[in-house]
């Protein structure tokens, strides 16, 4: 947090003067009392890192009691927590109550500079490169013997206040479009699940009733493409991976990097429009996942599957069919086998022998429409969050010197 500057960018009519600078160690304190559970029986809150957020200052959680045996660091209501473990997580929270934590959080307490202060000062970019530059590369752990001899600059108390306020008031607006967002998101699931178990019906375009649904197997419906990249059609820089979360996307553009072999020529080809069973587990997915690629053509590893769609059957359908973690799951278990590594042992042409209840191509049409207009609304709110969220990085760079 070293800075040439005593002035901010911005600030506040009511305010001038130059801001104090002091050491962190001076105007900070790192210091908590040490909670043995062994020796205590009171029962208590207990705080661990992976029950901080990340960059929302929101708690996720915490344990009522603590493990026998273990040391915790104590803190009270108000003071500021910041996890030192991969500090670049950004991993801070009020403490909305007294309790405990993680010896991998620091307990912060303000001394020169209030909390209210202290707790968005630990936000700035400055204070995270700080944290950053002194941790380790293999497993990042904040050293505070080193952040301790950095420098914080602070305003007046009034000043202080005046910021924290401000700065409370877009956190409440972006806790407030995040509960839209997440409210909106149940609200498709829960609509998803009453369609596709059929209690939600919709009607044709002259208000009649679609046909009834049939159970079909997946190989009535799709067809494995069998498709290799051996002329060389595409590069690694168009391979694609699955994930869970965003679909069928661009390895590098997704994940930074390409994590392909110096030849992609025996990859799998997948074009717009096709479907990608990945035979990896995910937490939520034990038998792998199934997504349609709504996106540019481009190359996947041969630990995918491939497949192309009848005229019957929407790809877009099937893919919302399987966004819901319960469709894929009851799928695919009596399918797959696990082996002893926990891989996959399926062929590609067994994923197809499972069936599924569909209905017509124009009612499943009907279907990706209305899912798509609800995507659009999700949408529409998540980017008014992110540029809340982006407004308030920048108000952080310029109202901290």
């Amino acid at each position: 947090m070293m800075s040439e500057n005593k002035v901010p960018a911005l600030r506040f009519y009511e305010f001038s003067g130059e801001w104090k600078q002091e050491k962190l160690g001076d105007a900070i304190t790192n210091k908590s009392g040490k909670y043995n559970s062994d020796k205590n029986t009171e029962s208590i809150k207990c705080i661990e890192l992976e029950h901080l957020a990340s960059e929302s200052g929101q708690l996720l959680g915490y344990i009522d009691g603590v493990n026998s045996g273990s040391t915790k660091n104590r803190f009270v209501e108000g003071d500021v927590l910041f996890g030192k473990l991969r500090p670049y997580l950004k991993k801070y929270l009020r403490a909305p109550f007294d309790g405990v934590c993680s010896s991998e959080i620091w307990v912060l307490k303000g001394v020169s500079v209030s909390n209210d202060f202290l707790f968005r000062a630990v936000q700035t970019e400055s204070f995270i490169d700080l944290v950053n530059q002194s941790s380790g590369s293999k497993m990042p752990r904040a050293d505070w013997n080193v952040v301790k001899k950095g420098v914080i600059s602070f305003p007046s108390l009034p000043e202080q206040q005046k910021i924290a306020a401000f700065l409370t008031a877009i956190d409440a607006k972006i806790e407030l479009q995040t509960k839209k967002k997440a409210l909106l998101e149940q609200y498709k699931k829960s609509v998803m699940q009453q369609i596709f178990s059929q209690h939600i019906r919709f009607k044709d375009e002259n208000g009649g009733e679609y046909p009834d649904w049939e159970k079909l197997k997946l190989n009535t419906l799709l067809y494995e493409t069998k498709q290799r990249n051996s002329d060389s059609e595409y590069s690694r820089e168009e391979v694609l991976s699955v994930s869970g979360e965003f679909g069928i996307v661009n390895q590098i553009e997704f994940l930074g990097r390409s994590y392909a072999g110096e030849s992609v020529d025996n990859y799998h080809v997948v074009r717009t429009g096709d479907v990608v069973y990945t035979k990896s587990p995910l937490k939520a997915n034990p038998y792998g996942i199934i997504k349609v690629n709504k996106g540019d053509a481009g190359i996947v590893s041969t630990l995918y599957a491939v497949y192309g769609c009848f005229d019957h059957v929407s790809g877009e359908y099937l893919d919302y069919y399987f966004q819901l973690g319960d469709n894929t799951n009851s799928y695919l278990r009596p399918l797959v086998h696990k082996g002893a590594k926990n891989d996959m042992k399926i062929n590609n042409a067994h994923v197809l022998s499972g069936a599924v209840e569909i209905p017509t191509k124009k009612e499943q049409c009907r279907i990706v429409r209305f899912l798509d207009s609800m995507n659009e609304k999700i949408n529409a709110v998540d980017q008014q969050l992110n540029y809340t969220k982006t407004f308030k990085k920048g108000l952080l760079q310029q109202l901290f010197v």
